[in-house]
């Protein structure tokens, strides 16, 4: 699916976004990993693999901001020469 956003600031907003999702998805996965730990329950798993879904999403949200701000990211660092 392919998503634009045509303004700066509205890039901005869904990265800004983004990047407290995922920060708070995190916390919140880590925090139910340490309550639950060795007891957790069907309900307690349905609500771990919600959390994965927000911070799924909320990556998502960090590269459409960066498609949109014209920011490249790579997964590996490649040096080109062109000698």
């Amino acid at each position: 699916m392919r998503v634009e956003i045509r303004s700066k600031r509205g890039n901005v907003a869904i990265g800004v976004l983004g990047v407290v999702y995922a920060i708070s998805g995190f916390v919140l996965l880590g925090v139910h990993f340490i309550q639950t730990w060795g007891a957790a329950s069907l309900t307690d798993r349905a609500i771990q693999i919600l959390l994965i879904g927000v911070i799924a999403l909320s990556i998502w949200f960090v590269q459409i901001s960066a498609r949109g701000l014209g920011v490249h990211l790579r997964r590996g660092a490649r040096a080109t020469s062109h000698a």
